[in-house]
């Protein structure tokens, strides 16, 4: 809860607006400095899919809306079983969609790799992140309104973060879009305490699975909705017909993940 009070103490910008020009790169370290270009190399993964396979360094790619004005930011976390980031289809392509409903993104290029500290390295980055764009919204040129996004591991990822911050988390929105690891029971019939909704969060939340996926995950994603909805808060809960694991927004989506991109932006437009 430490990271909490950390945020929450700085309300304000850092950078007031009209004291500092917006930074115009795209790239960014955690600690919002410009970088030429991410250090980590994008590779032909997932089939014709794109990926990441090792981060050397966490960073925030901006992907910039041309509504103005803006309409918010969302935080965007690709999974990748921790272990690779499916940056296209989970990542630039979401980007894409978000950017033409009229959101500016920031993906999260997280900690990965093997081992059991690196979901602990990737919620220290995700909470840098969120310090970064909190803090310095004006500075960046966004929209200071914030919502998380994440696939799969990412889902996992932005439900710790989600915990992590608790009620006063400073998001208008969490969207989960089929979760991983969620579950504290091989059948999904309970969630993990890592993950457990802080009763009290004003934000909605949007949770979306086919009903084809792992059944942990199908199981602990309708667990985690009805706990939402146990603690009186705002949820919109997905379960598509036929649909696996992984679809993102691939191009060539079929059958009911064709569609879901549909009730992503018919959430968001409420």
């Amino acid at each position: 809860m430490m990271a909490a009070m950390l945020i929450l103490m700085s309300s304000s910008p850092a950078f007031p607006e009209g004291n500092t020009p917006p930074v115009s790169a795209s790239v960014l370290d955690l600690q919002g400095r410009p970088l030429a270009e991410s250090p980590n190399a994008v590779v032909p993964r997932y089939g014709l899919m794109k990926g990441i396979t090792e981060v050397k360094e966490p960073v925030l790619e901006l992907r910039r809306t041309t509504v103005f004005p803006s309409r918010g930011t969302i935080l965007l976390f690709p999974g990748g079983a921790y272990r690779a980031l499916a940056i296209e289809h989970e990542g630039d392509l979401v980007a894409c969609f978000l950017n033409s409903s009229g959101y500016d993104v920031a993906i999260l290029e997280y900690s990965i790799g093997e081992g059991s500290g690196v979901r602990a390295k990737a919620l220290a980055d995700a909470e840098a992140a969120v310090r970064l764009l909190v803090n310095s919204s004006a500075k960046l040129g966004l929209n200071s309104s914030l919502s998380v996004m994440g696939f799969s591991a990412g889902g996992h990822l932005a439900s710790r973060l989600l915990h992590e911050l608790g009620p006063r988390a400073p998001f208008t929105n969490v969207i989960l879009i089929y979760p991983a690891y969620l579950e504290d029971s091989p059948e999904g019939r309970g969630i993990n305490s890592v993950v457990i909704p802080p009763p009290g969060f004003a934000g909605r939340i949007f949770v979306l699975v086919g009903d084809q996926d792992r059944p942990e995950w199908v199981g602990s994603s309708r667990t985690y909705a009805n706990a939402v909805h146990g603690t009186g808060g705002a949820v919109d809960f997905h379960l598509l017909p036929g649909a696996g694991h992984g679809f993102g927004m691939k191009p060539d989506l079929k059958g009911s993940a064709a569609g879901w991109p549909g009730l992503l932006g018919e959430f968001l437009g409420k």
